[in-house]
C-alpha cells in the first residue's frame, strides 16, 4: 500500500526530481542528442516512473533510525527502474540515435548525484536533529524489556530525533532516564498528552477496550498511535506450511534457504563473487600482506583455526595472522580468549589487518571450498561455540546455514568482542533473524553496508 510523504520526504523528491532533469539535459549535452518535442514525453515519463517507483519502494519513508545504507539500497533500485523504463522507451519510440551514450550518461549521472545528495542530507539532518530540530515527542504505555531496549536507543542515538516524554503503566517507578506519568486513568484526565507526537503501546496487559480508548483519545488530539505487539504470546510470524504423508505440517521457524533453488542461487552468487574478489582484489594484494606479516613478526602467514560450519560440522577457517604465534585462546579458567580492545596479542601489523577486516580475505578460499557463505552468520571457534550454546538461548539455531564473511549481526553493531551474555544474545537474535528472512537483496545490501562500514571504520572493528 502507497504510504504518504512526510514534509521532508516531498523536499527530497522536488530535488530528486530536478536532478533528473539536470542529469537528463546534461546527458544529452555529452551524448550530442539533440532535444526535439518528443523529450517532453521521454523526461515527463521518467519523472513519473521515478514518482510511482518511489511509492511503491517507500523511497522518502522516514528512516531516521536506519543507516544510510538503507536508503541508497532503495535509491539504486529506483535507479534500476528508470533503466528499464529508459530502455522500454527508446524502443517503443524508435529513438535510436545515441540512445546507448545517453541512456549510460543518464543513470550514471543520477546514480552519482543522488548517493552524494543523499549522503549529503542524512548528515545534515543528523546534525539538525543533534541540535534539537525535527524531533518527534513519544510518550509510551506500558513498561517491559521492549519499552526498556526503545528508551535506552533514543537515548543513545539523539540523532534519531526522538525525545521521550515519558511513560505510562500501573506499577510506579522512578529513574533519572525518564518521567513517569502515572496510569492510564491519569492520562486520559490530566491532560498529560500536551505537545506529544507518538503513543507507543508496549504492554500486553492493554485489553481490547483499553486500546480503544487510547486510540480514540490521540486521534482526537491528532496524536499518531502505534502497537509493538508481544511476540511471545504466539509462534514467529515466519512459520511454513507443507505436507508430511498427506497432513499438513507446520514449522515453527521458516527458512528460505531450505529451499533448493534458493541454496543454488546463493551458492552461485558466493562462487562468482568469491572468484571476483580472489583474481581483482586478492591476487595482487596477497603476496603485499605475506611479506608484511613475515617483517612484522615470526611466524606463518596464515590463522588456521576449526570453528563451526552448517550444521555444527567442523572446517578449517583462514585468516591472515595478527596475534603473536605465542597467543592463546583459551583462559586459565578454561573459557575462550576472544580478542578485546589493545589486547596484547596482537601485532602492530594485526591491529591494521583486523581494523580494516583484511585478516578475514583468506575466507573467500573457505567460501570457494564451501565451507563457508560470503553472507551468514560468523563462525566462532571451537571452544566459543561450547561455552556459548551453555549461555545464550536458541545459540544453536544459527548453525542451519553456512557461515560467512560478514553477517546480518556484523553490519548492524555487534561485531567482534561479546563482553556480556547478553551481546552474545543479541547478536544471536541477529542471526536467528537472517535466515529467517534470507533474501537475495539482503545479501546484497549486507555487503554493501559492510564495504560502507569497512570504509567509514568501526568502533567495535578489534
Amino acid at each position: 500500500m502507497f504510504k504518504r510523504f512526510n514534509k521532508i520526504g516531498y523536499l527530497k523528491l522536488f530535488t530528486d526530481v530536478i536532478i533528473l532533469l539536470g542529469s537528463f539535459l546534461a546527458a544529452s549535452w555529452l551524448s550530442h542528442r539533440e532535444i526535439d518535442r518528443m523529450d517532453r514525453v521521454i523526461v515527463v515519463s521518467f519523472i513519473v516512473a521515478w514518482y510511482l517507483s518511489s511509492k511503491v519502494t517507500n523511497l522518502y519513508e522516514d528512516f531516521r533510525t536506519e543507516k544510510y545504507v538503507s536508503e541508497l539500497i532503495l535509491v539504486l533500485q529506483n535507479i534500476l527502474i528508470q533503466f528499464i523504463v529508459a530502455g522500454q522507451l527508446f524502443f517503443m519510440l524508435d529513438q535510436h540515435a545515441h540512445a546507448r551514450v545517453f541512456v549510460v550518461w543518464y543513470l550514471t549521472l543520477i546514480t552519482l548525484a543522488l548517493i552524494f545528495k543523499g549522503y549529503v542530507t542524512k548528515k545534515l539532518l543528523l546534525i539538525y536533529r543533534r541540535r534539537g530540530g525535527n524531533f518527534r515527542n513519544i510518550l509510551f504505555i506500558g513498561y517491559n524489556d521492549v519499552t526498556n531496549d526503545l528508551i535506552e536507543s533514543i537515548i543513545v542515538n539523539p540523532h534519531y530525533g526522538y525525545k521521550v516524554k515519558g511513560v505510562v503503566c500501573k506499577e510506579e517507578m522512578h529513574t533519572d532516564d525518564f518521567s513517569y506519568l502515572g496510569d492510564l486513568h491519569k492520562f486520559f484526565n490530566n491532560g498529560i498528552s500536551q505537545n506529544i507526537d507518538d503513543v507507543i503501546i508496549t504492554s500486553d496487559e492493554v485489553n481490547k477496550e483499553e486500546r480503544n480508548a487510547i486510540l480514540q483519545f490521540c486521534e482526537e488530539r491528532a496524536i499518531r498511535t502505534k502497537i509493538i505487539p508481544n511476540y511471545n504470546n504466539f509462534p514467529p510470524r515466519s512459520i511454513r506450511l507443507s505436507l508430511f504423508g498427506g497432513y499438513p505440517l507446520i514449522s515453527m521457524r521458516g527458512e528460505p534457504l531450505q529451499d533448493w533453488h534458493f541454496r543454488a542461487l546463493k551458492r552461485a552468487f558466493d562462487v562468482v563473487f568469491s572468484l571476483l574478489v580472489c583474481v581483482l582484489l586478492f591476487s595482487w594484494l596477497f603476496p603485499i600482506i605475506a611479506l608484511l606479516i613475515k617483517l612484522d613478526s615470526k611466524g606463518p602467514v596464515f590463522f588456521v583455526q576449526d570453528r563451526w560450519g552448517e550444521n555444527g560440522k567442523k572446517f578449517r577457517c583462514m585468516k591472515f595472522r595478527s596475534m603473536r604465534t605465542d597467543a592463546k585462546d583459551v583462559k586459565q579458567d578454561g573459557k575462550f580468549n576472544q580478542a578485546t580492545k589493545s589486547d596484547p596479542r596482537i601485532t602492530k601489523l594485526g591491529a591494521f589487518l583486523r581494523k580494516s577486516s583484511i585478516d578475514e580475505l583468506p575466507q573467500f578460499f573457505n567460501v570457494l571450498k564451501g565451507d563457508m557463505s560470503v553472507v551468514g552468520p560468523r563462525p566462532h571457534a571451537h571452544e566459543h561455540n561450547l561455552q556459548a550454546k551453555e549461555e545464550v538461548d536458541k545459540y544453536m539455531i544459527r548453525h542451519w546455514v553456512k557461515p560467512g564473511i560478514t553477517g546480518w549481526a556484523q553490519v548492524n553493531g555487534y561485531r567482534g568482542e561479546t563482553k556480556t551474555t547478553l551481546m552474545m544474545q543479541k547478536r544471536v537474535n541477529l542471526d536467528i533473524w537472517y535466515l529467517e528472512n534470507w533474501s537475495f537483496l539482503l545479501d546484497i545490501q549486507i555487503i554493501i553496508m559492510t564495504v560502507y562500514n569497512a570504509v567509514k571504520g568501526e568502533e567495535m572493528a578489534y
